[in-house]
Order: C-alpha cells, then structure tokens, then sequence
C-alpha cells in the first residue's frame, strides 16, 4: 500500500513539474525572471499552510534553521533564479535537457558525500533516462548561447547541492516543517533579488499570466515541493534521482497539449528508452 501511495504521489510530482516548464514560457511574457521567483513563492507559502497547518510548526534549533535556510537559498532561489534567467533565453525542451542533468549529477554527489551505492544497473539506467530526455527535445530544442546553457547547469548544480544538504542534515526532522520553511526563508532573499535587478516592467495581469501564477505556485510549488521532500525524507538520492526524468518528458507531454502538435518517431523512442532506464534504475 506504502509502495502505491508513494507510487500516485510521485506521478502528481511529476504532473507539477512537467507543466511548469511550458507555464514558466507563458508567465515570463508577463513578469520579469525574478519578480516570478518571488510571486511563486508569494502564492505558494500561504497557500501551504492552509493545506498543511502542522507544517507551520518552526524547526527546532538555530542550526537546522540555518541550514533549512541554506536548503531554501539552494533549492529554491539559485536554482530557480538561474533557471528561468536560462529559459528567458532559450527554449523550454533545451532548458529541461540541460537542468534534468540533475538525476546524473545528484546520484554521482549522493555517492561521493553521503556514501550511497550506486550498482552498475542504476548507473546504466540514469544514462538511458537523459539519454531518452535528449531524444524526446532533440525536436524543440532550439538555440542557445553559451550563457543560458551555464545558468541553466547551474540550476542543475545548485539544485543537486540542495538534496545533498537535505539529505545530509535535514531529514530527521519533520519533512512538511523543512519545506515550508526553507520556503519562507528563500522569500526575502528573492525579493531581495528582485530588488537587485532593479526596476522591472510592470506585471501584464493577464489572464493567461494569472492562470500560470496560480498553477505554477499552488500545484506547482506548494505541493510538488511537499512530495519532494517527502520522498527523499524516505528514500536515498540514487533511488528516487532516476524518477525525475517523468519530469521532463511530462513536460514535453503538457507542451504539445498546449500546442496541438504531434510527436515524431525519434521522440517516442526517447520515451522508450527513458521508460528501460528509469525501469533498470529502479531494479537496481
């Protein structure tokens, strides 16, 4: 039943955050990178604790707050930040490819800093699933220049280093109390990013950019984050890295929805070949 469970939670993990990618598209015609940053958070920390009332409980201790602080600057605020400043760019499918090196570079940290087994099945399955990822984009991945594919890596590094660090130091404690804080901790440091960048245009309120706000910061944040956390409260990177690859190819599902095109040969084998190596991953 626990297997299950975790199962439908993981597939609504991966819904979230593959329509993200095509939402963040449309919300950034609207609001500048960093006011986005900031309103997703806006949107989602209250919308959290009205679903999650328990988790307004503070962690205990000023050294887990520190570091549930230093879970937030990484997971969210870098990784986020670096990402749409790389998508404003670039394409979506590009910006998926490159950020969902994450599950390699995650699985390789996970084994060098925490010590976790990585069996040579698990291995050959993180190739297949980024492998699989390239082939389903190699279509709609358009051009980009060396500057957004660093920001974009970046996000992959920052968001690998936030797990460790989870992992680390943090999962002992109440996982709904960690994500909603190291929630509310990133939100002064984006404000204080977005005011940095200095005036923005103002925000086109329209109802396209509405829809967005409200998907990407409730479904998108507020509980895609509360899985997240949950699963890796439970489980070692090298299990639940493999997954993350839903992602992306979630993504690429919503933004043909939204288009109303079609997908090629060469991306259903991308499917196929993700689909053996999140399979050898989890047999691993």
């Amino acid at each position: 039943m626990r297997a299950a469970r975790e199962a439908l939670l993981f597939l609504a993990l991966a819904t979230f955050w593959g329509l993200n990618y095509p939402l963040v598209k449309v919300a950034l015609a609207s609001v500048a990178p960093l006011q986005l940053l900031f309103l997703r958070l806006a949107i989602a920390i209250p919308s959290l604790m009205a679903l999650l009332p328990r988790s307004a409980r503070p962690p205990a201790g000023l050294r887990i707050n520190l570091l549930t602080a230093l879970f937030g600057a990484l997971d969210i605020v870098a990784m986020q930040a670096l990402w749409y400043s790389g998508e404003s760019e670039t394409s979506p499918a590009t910006a998926s490819i490159v950020i969902y090196t994450y599950p390699i570079i995650v699985t390789a940290l996970g084994a060098i800093l925490l010590g976790e087994r990585v069996t040579r099945r698990r291995a050959a399955g993180l190739l297949l699933g980024f492998l699989g990822t390239v082939m389903i984009f190699s279509g709609g991945a358009g051009p980009a220049d060396s500057e957004a594919y660093a920001l974009l890596l970046g996000s992959a590094i920052s968001w690998s280093l936030a797990t460790i660090v989870y992992r680390k130091y943090l999962r002992g404690e109440d996982f709904s109390s960690v994500n909603l804080y190291h929630m509310i901790y990133a939100l002064p440091m984006a404000a204080a990013l977005m005011l940095w960048e200095g005036p923005s245009a103002a925000i086109r309120w329209t109802p396209f950019a509405i829809a967005a706000l409200a998907l990407i910061g409730i479904p998108g944040t507020a509980l895609a984050f509360t899985i997240y956390v949950y699963m890796y409260s439970r489980h070692e990177v090298s299990r639940v890295a493999p997954y993350m690859f839903l992602v992306p190819a979630f993504s690429m599902i919503f933004s043909y929805a939204i288009l109303g095109t079609t997908a090629s040969g060469a991306e259903l084998a991308g499917y196929s070949i993700l689909s053996i190596g999140i399979y050898l991953s989890a047999r691993g």
